[in-house]
């Protein structure tokens, strides 16, 4: 077991919608754009990233900005400037920090005109800042905190009766919200399966949640989603519809050069589009002829009997792309979860994403679910 993921039927804990909205507010707080162009900015010996962008300290105004610079604004250096990431990375696991400096700033004065949106957390008085990430110019800027209220809104005005939660990594936000009184019975789904955290079976209670999980990045990691998820009761596994997911890409217009101030104006567009949205989606999703009708699908794929359960779990793994470590947390769940058919590598896939550290990680593993289920059912034919 690495250091990134729980004992395999241990669920990983969430946040309270509480704790992340402080969450959210705290990072606001803190949180400053300035698009620069490529001439401004360089990366010092330290690894530090510095802006001829001036701040006020208590010591009065400084001429530069320093920012300790992360994994996602490396991100940023590789996709803009084409620096290869596992380079990137190898000169700082061998702490090889003025030739990182050196081929950063090589490539930015290439291009010294070139104007890129720098998001940062402002550090304190003299200290050193956050460089998040390195995009363009024309990235359309949508946050976390106002996207949420705005979605909270909108389902507020639908007048569901929702619980949540969220958490919040260095790439994206993820929310589950999830609707307790729109249910409905998923008997053929679940009837042979057996929950690996709690040994409940589907045969005693196949309730199944609407729900839907709203998904945003601030740095440029994928759009702003709002999508169906639906919420099996006796094990919380998550059945995602990712194709019917509701998709808001970060384009927007060139920025001007400069510290970024947001209009009252624009934010109030922004924002409701957003409460639209929410409300569209509570209408489609929070809905229980839209479940019946997912839910007969998907059991329609799962009934096939999977022959030899290593086997596919590794053809499934090498079609939808998961590590070896992942095929071995999905098989050891697939076992205990009892249900030896095509649906039972659906839920071995859904309840070992809930045992991941990593929320992204999670994120991606759980959202492929049903694409496994397809993939499994067609290899026993």
């Amino acid at each position: 077991m690495t250091t990134t993921e729980l004992a395999p039927f241990t669920r990983r804990p969430r946040l309270s919608i509480e704790s992340l909205i402080a969450k959210l507010r705290a990072q606001d707080s803190r949180k400053q754009d300035m698009v620069v162009p490529a001439h401004k900015m360089r990366v010092t010996p330290e690894g530090l990233l510095e802006l001829d962008e001036p701040r006020i300290t208590s010591n009065g105004v400084s001429d530069t900005s320093h920012f300790q610079l992360t994994g996602t604004f490396d991100s940023g250096i590789a996709g803009k400037l084409k620096v290869p990431a596992n380079y990137l990375a190898r000169m700082r696991e061998y702490n090889q920090l003025p030739l990182l400096a050196d081929n950063v700033n090589t490539w930015l004065a290439m291009e010294p005109n070139r104007p890129f949106l720098v998001r940062t957390f402002q550090g304190d008085d003299d200290q050193p800042g956050v460089g998040r990430a390195l995009l363009s110019d024309s990235y359309g800027i949508r946050d976390n905190l106002p996207l949420l209220m705005a979605v909270l809104e909108g389902i507020a005005d639908r007048g569901a009766e929702v619980e949540i939660t969220g958490e919040l990594t260095d790439r994206r936000m993820i929310v589950k919200i999830v609707a307790p009184r729109v249910t409905t019975e998923a008997t053929d789904l679940l009837r042979f399966y057996r929950s690996p955290f709690t040994g409940r079976t589907g045969a005693d209670n196949p309730v199944v949640a609407a729900g839907v999980v709203l998904t945003n990045s601030e740095l440029g990691f994928g759009a702003s989603t709002i999508t169906p998820q639906f919420t099996v009761q006796i094990c919380t596994n998550g059945l995602t519809v990712t194709k019917d997911a509701m998709r808001t890409i970060h384009n927007g217009t060139k920025l001007e050069h400069g510290v970024i101030q947001y209009s009252e104006e624009t934010t109030k567009r922004e924002l409701a589009t957003a409460t639209s949205r929410a409300r569209d989606a509570v209408r489609t999703f929070l809905n229980v002829d839209y479940m019946v009708r997912k839910l007969n699908e998907i059991a329609g794929k799962a009934h096939v009997d999977v022959i030899d359960p290593e086997a596919t779990i590794q053809h499934v793994g090498k079609i939808v792309g998961y590590t070896g470590e992942q095929q071995n947390r999905i098989l050891a769940h697939f076992i205990r979860g009892a249900d030896t058919t095509a649906g039972g590598v659906l839920h071995a896939v859904t309840s070992a994403a809930q045992t991941l550290v990593d929320a992204d990680a999670a994120y991606e593993l759980e959202r492929t679910g049903l694409r496994a289920l397809e993939v499994a059912a067609s290899y026993q034919r």
